[in-house]
């Protein structure tokens, strides 16, 4: 005993916030690019709000300290405010991060800690002048994939993410892998009926012995230069803002007025349950199709 009052066992060192998160990210070894990016971004929140202390000293009280912190940011310290639904996203992080931890309880799942209401909107699609006016103005690398987006249904980076592996020339379809679907909503891998026209269009792009599996149908174009470059021909055309997934619900509601059977818009949107389409797209207005000579002029300049 005297032994061991003269040699004390070290103190044990306790992880702190900024020391497990690294080792968290690393072991998330399903995250895609995109999903890492976002876990990353809430962790440099946390790091900000308590990122000296230890997971296991943490309340719920505490984290309902974090919940407004990421509401409300650090306008002095040059932190802006997070929108509910962001908040809510980074703090199921926390949630994970804890649960790394071993916290049990874990305080961050705790009743008592109330998150902010997500008051989802109503989709407010384009018009076809609209959208035909978009198209005027955005470079003419954007009309092909813009177009070919609003008439799939998708999301844009989904529509860049296709390589000519994806593409059934003959059955005038594009696969779209589990890998490349955007996640929210449990959305699923499917398959994309193309028009004639638009397939036609889509062929002369790229000579037929160039067309390898990995070769990308859309090369170049990003996702976040998409949104700014809509943006921008809005703002040139003189009309509301409209963003990517605005041509995606455009679609969605013209196929839902033309009488498209709940499952099979379910389906071609990737949601899990007709439901999920039906809640969203009942309540909009038909906001008009276009003639395909219409988009036929944009497309072939």
């Amino acid at each position: 005993m005297l032994q061991a009052m003269l040699n004390p066992p070290a103190p044990v060192k306790v992880e702190t916030l900024r020391e497990l998160g690294p080792r968290y990210l690393k072991s998330r070894i399903d995250l895609d690019t995109k999903t890492e990016k976002g876990h990353r971004s809430a962790l440099e929140r946390f790091y900000l709000w308590a990122g000296d202390r230890g997971p296991h000293d943490l309340t719920w009280s505490d984290c309902q300290e974090c919940v407004g912190s990421l509401i409300e940011g650090d306008p002095d310290n040059g932190i802006k405010p997070l929108k509910p639904g962001t908040a809510k996203k980074y703090f199921n992080v926390l949630k994970m991060l804890l649960d790394f931890a071993d916290c049990d309880p874990n305080p961050a799942r705790d009743r008592r800690v109330k998150l902010p209401t997500v008051r989802a909107e109503e989709p407010n699609p384009p018009t076809g002048k609209q959208f035909l006016a978009i198209l005027d103005n955005v470079p003419e690398e954007w009309v092909l994939a813009f177009v070919m987006q609003e008439q799939t249904g998708t999301y844009l980076d989904e529509i860049l993410s296709l390589t000519w592996g994806d593409v059934d020339v003959a059955e005038r379809k594009f696969r779209l892998r589990f890998a490349n679907v955007k996640r929210g909503n449990r959305a699923r891998a499917r398959t994309l009926q193309v028009p004639d026209w638009l397939m036609d269009v889509t062929e002369q792009t790229c000579p037929l012995e160039d067309r390898t599996a990995e070769r990308k149908v859309f090369q170049g174009l990003k996702d976040d230069t998409g949104r700014k470059i809509m943006a921008r021909a809005c703002r040139n055309a003189g009309i509301p803002h409209f963003s990517p997934k605005n041509l995606r619900e455009r679609r969605a509601s013209i196929w839902h007025h033309r009488g498209l059977p709940a499952k099979t818009l379910a389906e071609r949107l990737g949601h899990s349950k007709a439901s999920m389409s039906l809640d969203v797209y009942t309540h909009t207005l038909d906001p008009g199709d276009c003639q395909v000579e219409e988009l036929q002029a944009r497309v072939v300049r």
